[in-house]
Order: C-alpha cells, then structure tokens, then sequence
C-alpha cells in the first residue's frame, strides 16, 4: 500500500471493506480497467498469462470510487459492500477531522479558495 493511502479521514485503510473485485469468468482482458484507475493509485495490474485484469493493491483504492465498475462493460467489476456502507462511515468522521484536512487541502491548493 502507498503510505498516504493508509488512512481515510482517520480511520486504518485496511479496516475499510471498499475495494474492486473482478470476476475472472465475465473479464475480457481489454484493461479498461487498468488505465481508468489513477496512476496514482494503480489498484490493478495485467496477468499476462491468463490475459486479464487482477487486483493486486485493493487498499490503494480510494474509498467511495467506483469508476472501474462502471467504466466496465461487461460487468465484471463488483465491490464487497454498496455506497450506503460508505456513507455510513463518513457519518462518524468527526467536525475536528474534517475541518483540519479542509484546511490542508486549501493551504496546499490556493487555487480552489475564491
């Protein structure tokens, strides 16, 4: 795992059930998938042997996204739990927490203050 993606608003990344699993009977092996994730993140990889998609670092996915699902178009991309789990966490990410990380986000991005 990418060390700044070890925790989500405070809360151990690890402890956190959001990441894509691919079901290897409905994958085609195109790597829509593989080049929708960001670079940044790189959550799959490309068995060059079977010919298709694998997720090799599930907990560099960020929590909430779910572009690979639906860029997919055969269905082969599924997540362990729905949105509302994940709006169920953001409910306990405290004021303190979030006031503090909006205000490193805009020290570090002047651009986004009107």
């Amino acid at each position: 795992m990418i060390p700044e993606f070890a925790k989500w608003h405070g809360i151990n990344r690890s402890e956190i059930r959001w990441h894509p699993i691919i079901d290897p009977n409905k994958c085609t092996g195109c790597g829509l998938c593989v080049v929708t994730c960001s670079e940044k993140r790189n959550v799959f990889g490309f068995n060059v042997l079977s010919h298709k998609a694998e997720v090799l670092f599930p907990d560099n996915c960020m929590v909430g996204c779910n572009n690979c699902q639906v860029s997919c178009l055969w269905n082969a991309i599924s997540y362990p739990e729905d949105i509302d789990y994940i709006r169920k966490l953001t409910k306990g990410i405290s004021k303190e927490i979030l006031a503090r990380e909006l205000r490193e986000k805009l020290e570090k991005n002047p651009e986004l203050v009107e």
